[in-house]
């Protein structure tokens, strides 16, 4: 771990206009190509692991900093023309670090140093871990290849990225929404209602957006209605995404076939925890086995509710029932009723208490920086902290609440890498994105327990963005195995369902002085798996169809795979006239044959939890060995060392599976 001084970098540069964007993204290109060209020319004799390896690994660092933080603009500006500009040099981004990946000459640089000096010089542990993984990408990167072999794998991949960029955008800029009359939105809070837009029909108009289309779902009494928003949410730029994903899944097929390997899923497992995608489809099939017996009961609940309501034995449960009558389910067995809940976590109250659970446990001090030039009035800038050094570690933007052409799911990104350069570390940058519902009338931004969770959880990678300590920036924060990425925010997901940190991140928006109460905390942690049934199988389906289009070859259908799955795993007949694998985002957002991800992590941060359980959630020497261990320490180590010498064991499953009432080896 670094012990060199940390440098605050500068902030985003969010008043560019459209062609200072474009002009920008070409300038890092071309210092990067001149620092590389630098590297390549050396002669074999004068190479060392600092001119040579570690050289690439900063110059890439630099454009990589340099495209991020440009690339981040097209989520979150609120001009349409910088979003698109933004998008264009994300596009390109990708591109060229497609070609720096395939640079024969970079490859031979690193060859000849080994075979020259390398054989002598001394390397710690984090220089030979950088050399191990260089290593391993100049493989994957196709640079054992012919020169024919090569081309062709630079065009997939160049094209691959295109299509990713273009698959966003489509989503990022949708605006579906469906008109709904007055006796449709029966069920719904007025203060819902009234935030509503209105069409010239006199109907209201609910979109497609989180803040309108969860609690629709969850309290809209109208079967109907809910149908036709489901429809909506589901068929999000189907005609334009859906060419796009089959062509995606097409050239992954292609590209890992030309690296040697039977299956996309294979390859991008390669380098995660799993090693295999036979590993993959063993946990999901377990899992799945697992978890039928309580996913029936879950629909058993609905149904007989369900038919209850309508006074109709025979009716059966829709897609579009589910989150409804969950919601039911939760009102009646444990008298949870999402909206009052929602009075007792006003955003700003939420946000101040979690810093303040974060700060406790972590030994850090958060602090809004008062007057930040900033891309959109209602996002602010924090600087991070140590405790009690008072040394500077990091910052990161909070950018909440929804707008037109803005991400739209919740999210952390870095924007600014963290590493070392020279005798100096220069601090990462982050952001936190999230769509909550924003204020209205005389009511804030008011957000259920779901969404507390959402804040906590994408927080956590905050965390684990800016607390590293990793010597390089392919090593440092939350760059690691996309398998474990998710591992530590979800092990701090378990902290809102512990009174001490309710207390302190809960007050009611008419009277701050009173907290959630004690009662609804408990029966809140008591329902924590009242759906584990439905969620957890519904999640085993997104990853099992993820891991299916890319073992299927290169033309399987998605939306054929999508629908059989639904109806395998879920026990659902899917909804006609719906194309889910448009909107799903992770399959062209990074996560292409890792969804499953989520679970598998999902499994150690149960395990890393049940140290907290037994010492405290707030425990602030646990915290900071949490931090030092685990956050601190990126891709430095395996995660399966850092989760040992964390635990003090080696990791196991019983957590994950006690938690959810089951037993067995997934």
């Amino acid at each position: 771990m670094t012990s060199v001084p940390r440098v605050a970098v500068p902030l985003i540069e969010h008043r560019l206009a459209p062609e200072q964007i474009l002009k920008k993204s070409q300038a890092a290109e071309a210092e990067c190509d001149r620092a590389l060209a630098a590297i390549a020319a050396l002669s074999d004799a004068t190479r060392t692991f600092a001119n040579t390896v570690e050289a690439m690994e900063q110059a890439v660092d630099d454009y990589a900093d340099a495209s991020q933080r440009l690339g981040l603009l097209k989520d979150v500006h609120p001009d349409e023309k910088v979003r698109e500009a933004a998008a264009q040099a994300e596009e390109n981004a990708g591109k060229y670090l497609v070609k720096i990946a395939s640079r024969r000459d970079l490859y031979k640089a690193v060859m000849g140093w080994q075979a020259g000096a390398g054989a002598h010089e001394v390397l710690d542990a984090q220089q030979k871990r950088l050399l191990e993984l260089s290593l391993r990408d100049f493989r994957r990167n196709g640079l054992e290849l012919d020169d024919a072999r090569l081309a062709r794998l630079v065009a997939l991949r160049t094209r691959l990225t295109e299509l990713a960029t273009e698959f966003g955008r489509n989503l990022n800029e949708n605006t579906d929404a469906i008109e709904v009359g007055q006796k449709e939105l029966e069920g719904l809070p007025a203060s819902y209602v009234e935030r509503l837009g209105t069409a010239k029909s006199g109907a209201r108009i609910v979109t497609t957006k989180y803040p309108d289309y969860y609690p629709f779902m969850e309290n809209a009494k109208s079967g109907d209605a809910r149908r036709r928003l489901y429809v909506a949410m589901e068929s999000r730029e189907a005609a334009r995404n859906t060419p796009i994903l089959k062509e995606a899944v097409g050239l992954r097929d292609e590209e890992a076939k030309l690296l040697g390997y039977p299956t996309h899923a294979d390859f991008v497992t390669e380098e995660q925890m799993a090693k295999s995608a036979k590993t993959v489809a063993d946990f999901l099939g377990a899992l799945k086995v697992q978890l039928k017996t309580r996913r029936d009961a879950d629909f058993q609940k609905m149904l007989e509710i369900k038919r209850g309501e309508l006074a109709d034995p025979k009716a059966d449960l829709k897609p579009w029932d589910v989150a409804y009558y969950l919601n039911q389910i939760k009102k009646r067995d444990f008298s949870l009723d999402t909206e009052k809940i929602r009075e007792f976590f006003p955003a700003e109250t939420v946000l101040s208490g979690m810093f303040k659970v974060y700060e406790k446990l972590l030994g850090v001090e958060i602090k809004e920086v008062p007057h930040a030039d900033v891309w959109s009035p209602d996002v602010k800038l924090y600087e991070i902290h140590d405790r009690p050094s008072g040394a500077y570690l990091g910052a990161f933007y909070a950018d909440l609440y929804p707008r037109k052409g803005k991400y739209g799911h919740a999210a952390s990104a870095p924007v600014t890498i963290a590493r070392q350069v020279g005798n100096e570390y220069r601090a990462p940058i982050a952001v936190l994105l999230a769509n909550f519902n924003p204020a209205s009338g005389d009511r804030p931004s008011l957000l259920s327990h779901d969404e507390v969770k959402t804040l906590f959880h994408e927080f956590g990678h905050i965390m684990h963005q800016t607390l590293t300590t990793a010597r390089y920036g392919s090593q440092s924060g939350s760059t690691v195995a996309r398998d474990f990425v998710e591992a530590p925010s979800q092990m701090l997901e378990n902290w809102v369902y512990e009174k001490p940190v309710l207390d302190l991140m809960s007050g009611h928006y008419l009277d701050p002085t009173k907290k959630l109460p004690a009662e609804t905390v408990a029966k809140i942690k008591l329902a924590r798996t009242y759906d584990a049934g439905y969620r957890y199988t519904r999640q085993v389906f997104l990853a099992s169809f993820d891991q299916s289009l890319h073992t299927a070859g290169a033309q399987v259908d998605p939306d054929a795979e999508s629908n059989r799955l639904y109806e395998e795993i879920l026990g659902l007949s899917p909804a006609k006239d719906t194309h889910f694998p448009a909107t799903f985002g992770h399959l062209m957002g990074g996560y292409d044959a890792g969804y499953y991800g989520y679970l598998w992590a999902e499994v150690f941060a149960d395990d890393m939890f049940s140290k907290f359980s037994e010492k405290g959630v707030l425990d602030p020497e646990l915290g900071r060995r949490y931090r030092d261990t685990i956050l601190s320490k990126g891709r430095s180590e395996e995660p399966a060392k850092l989760l040992e010498e964390f635990l003090g064991r080696t990791p196991n499953n019983e957590a994950f599976l006690s938690k959810l009432g089951i037993r067995g080896q997934p």
